[in-house]
């Protein structure tokens, strides 16, 4: 019952009913407020004592509720409403072990079940240029406007979901439905046109699991196990994009295209209806916003309210614009660090979007797959991704922490890319020239394998970095980041056939294209050392950085 008062559904039964349905502790009969911990606030205070308060700062608590003297808008003494002390079960960094396991497990399935969206269809490609009459480009496009679209997305549901009347779960789950109902129209498309549309809004309304799913890690973790929770987030947020050709190519085979998209609604249909049930809120001032509800009404005192309340009534419209949708642009642009450093994870998410258009030219082409097993060789993917997510984990504990206790800069994370980095460029030229009908059909599969055991530790390397240096304006970097990689990720498939095609040789058919790709990437390398040599010296000089 606990599981499903604090679900999205359990928030609406008990909006719903009034507050008698699902009732939380403090609203029962009986319930006693620790008077040690927080001050009951049924009680009143007397005039002399709130005299006092008032002639004195702002007195402010972190363990339960404390006055405040009046505020310079309203001219009312409000009253702030805080956890019912440090122990205080409702408070997510407090969830026992079990519980923080249990959400944990429901984000990766949320953030699984709307991102194997944007690939899903692929494997039946062939057949959707039949259907249509389109050529090869123009069916890449419905791929391409999804990564735009949950790209465009972020920009709005990430600073939402941090408005404490809203908070994550009305975020994510009013999102959800709406985007598993548009799996309907998709599927029974008429032309290219409307599938176009279609994932495009589609992809808008995914995004929220990608802009918010690394936050809702951290809001019930403490700092120093945050990164386990993003790492595993993050590699469930690789797997989905690898997963959907393998659903989505017996699908194909078995009935057509249009069923990958039914397929889709069934699995992130299921996965609402679970979150529906059993998800948590994990953003604490939206928890407490809805306690200084229930305590508003249960004690009839109107000023109840939560230092984030405050705080986000004095925030503008043109502030809350500067923020969201100025200043990420401001930084991914101006500033030559963050720059870099998106253009570099940026290229990884697009070499990986790119072959979602070379696999099929590889293992259907060269090695005649159907479309089973084409989708099946995208499992080199995954098992590469998951290796390298195991690694990770084990550095964090045994290299990462300590260097970062011991007082080192955030540049030490770079030792890692050092080694990592250079796996990429390898790899590609490893998979572009063993994708030939004389060479096993598992070799180019475990190049790609490769290419994630290295581009998954970069892109955390990266990812933490950005995180540290940055952390006043942690919101606008990330967005901005996630807003580039998904620019470059959208736009890479629209030339990727021609890449791969149009280069030849027709006996190595992606050689060339590869190896273009290689070279990028063979670049890039020297930024994780010229950051480690020089990245303290860009901070400085930078007004935005620490």
């Amino acid at each position: 019952m606990d599981i499903v008062r604090n679900s999205f559904f359990g928030e609406l039964v008990h909006f719903a009913s009034g507050g008698r349905l699902f009732q939380f502790p403090d609203q029962q009969p009986g319930f006693k407020f620790p008077i040690d911990e927080v001050q009951d606030p049924t009680l009143s205070t007397p005039e002399s004592e709130k005299d006092e308060k008032l002639s004195s700062k702002d007195e402010e608590s972190s363990t339960g509720t404390t006055h405040r003297p009046e505020d310079a808008e309203t001219g009312k003494d409000a009253t702030l409403v805080d956890w019912y002390g440090p122990d205080d079960p409702e408070n997510p960094q407090n969830w026992a072990f079990g519980r923080k396991i249990f959400v944990m497990t429901q984000l990766c399935l949320l953030t699984v079940a709307l991102y194997m969206g944007s690939s899903i269809y692929t494997p039946g490609v062939e057949q959707l240029v039949e259907d249509f009459h389109i050529s090869d480009t123009v069916a890449s496009i419905p791929l391409c406007v999804y990564v735009f679209g949950y790209g465009l997305g972020q920009m709005l549901f990430a600073p939402l979901s941090e408005v404490p009347v809203i908070g994550r779960n009305w975020v994510y789950l009013p999102t959800m439905f709406i985007f598993v109902i548009l799996q309907i129209p998709t599927a029974l498309s008429k032309n290219i046109g409307s599938l176009i549309a279609l994932r495009f809004i589609a992809g808008f309304f995914s995004s929220p699991a990608l802009s918010n799913g690394g936050a809702s890690m951290g809001d019930m973790m403490a700092p120093s196990f945050v990164p386990y929770g993003i790492a595993i987030w993050a590699g469930a947020a690789v797997c989905g994009p690898v997963l959907g050709p393998l659903l989505g190519g017996v699908f194909a085979q078995i009935k057509d295209w249009r069923w990958s998209f039914w397929c889709l609604m069934w699995i992130s249909g299921g996965a609402f209806i679970v979150l529906l049930f059993s998800l948590p809120e994990t953003f604490g001032p939206t928890v407490l916003s809805r306690r200084a509800r229930r305590l508003r009404k249960s004690t009839g005192n109107k000023e109840l309210t939560t230092k984030a309340e405050l705080e986000f009534a004095s925030v503008t419209t043109s502030v809350m614009i500067q923020e969201n949708l100025i200043r990420p642009f401001i930084i991914s642009f101006l500033e030559p660090g963050v720059l870099m450093l998106n253009i570099y994870t940026g290229f990884m998410y697009a070499v990986l979007y790119t072959w979602f258009e070379a696999f099929p030219i590889v293992f259907s082409g060269i090695h005649h797959f159907n479309l089973i097993q084409s989708g099946l060789s995208y499992c080199g993917l995954m098992v590469g991704c998951l290796i390298s997510c195991t690694i990770y984990l084990y550095l964090i504990g045994h290299k990462i922490i300590p260097w970062l206790m011991a007082g080192h800069r955030p540049e030490v994370l770079f030792k890692i890319a050092f080694f990592a980095a250079p796996i990429l460029p390898v790899s590609l030229i490893f998979f572009g020239w063993s994708s030939t009908s004389t060479v096993h059909w598992i070799v180019p599969i475990i190049a790609s394998g490769l290419f994630l055991l290295g581009g998954y530790i970069v892109f955390q390397v990266l990812f933490n970095y950005l995180g540290m240096s940055y952390p006043r304006y942690l919101a606008s970097v990330f967005a901005g980041n996630g807003f580039f990689r998904s620019a470059m990720a959208g736009a890479f498939p629209l030339f990727a056939r021609q890449l791969f095609v149009k280069l030849g040789p027709s006996k190595f058919p992606i050689g060339f294209g590869s190896t273009v790709l290689a070279g990028i990437a063979a670049l890039l390398v020297v930024l994780p050392f010229f950051f480690f040599r020089a990245g303290h010296l860009m901070r400085a000089r930078s007004k935005y950085a620490n």
